[in-house]
């Protein structure tokens, strides 16, 4: 898919998801991330399966929940920008190598050194980690105010 046909997965997702909303994200998710295997540069892409703990989700992977979600208050809450564009992750990082992706690393506050892959023109920025021989999906966001986008080109301008 080019990254320029990338839409919302679900036109009249609302702010509380449905169950069969939630069902069809997942569906996305899992056909992307869970049934087959996927590569990068020779790095296994993958997720944390492990049940989610917060509250409502809890029949769902870690990772999934994480992509749908957001954190406010030590709490995660749907997010329903961010689950709307869960299947903009693989098509983002399949077109990785295009002038329409910015890539760099960035070094946290922890030391680990994450990979950045950003498609500006749609505002989304999708995190990893490589932890030999695998390459972990961190997060994937919607980058949706000027504060955010500041945020993440002093990121950009201070790479690793």
């Amino acid at each position: 898919m080019d990254l320029f046909d990338l839409d919302d997965l679900i036109p009249s997702l609302g702010i509380d998801p449905t169950e069969e909303h939630l069902e069809e994200l997942y569906e996305t998710f899992e056909k992307d991330f869970v049934s087959s295997d996927y590569t990068i540069d020779g790095y296994n892409i993958k997720i944390d399966l492990a049940n989610s703990k917060e509250d409502g989700f809890e029949e769902y992977p870690h990772t999934f929940v994480k992509l749908i979600t957001r954190g406010k208050k030590g709490k995660r809450l749907f997010d329903r920008k961010r689950a709307n564009k869960i299947h903009w992750i693989k098509v983002i990082l399949d077109n990785r190598e295009t002038n329409d992706i910015t890539c760099f690393q960035y070094k946290e506050g922890d030391g680990s050194i994450r990979d950045y892959f950003w498609f500006k023109e749609g505002d989304y920025l999708v995190i990893m980690e490589k932890i030999t021989p695998n390459y972990i999906i961190i997060s994937g966001f919607h980058i949706d105010n000027e504060r955010n986008r500041n945020y993440y080109q002093k990121r950009l301008d201070n790479c690793v």
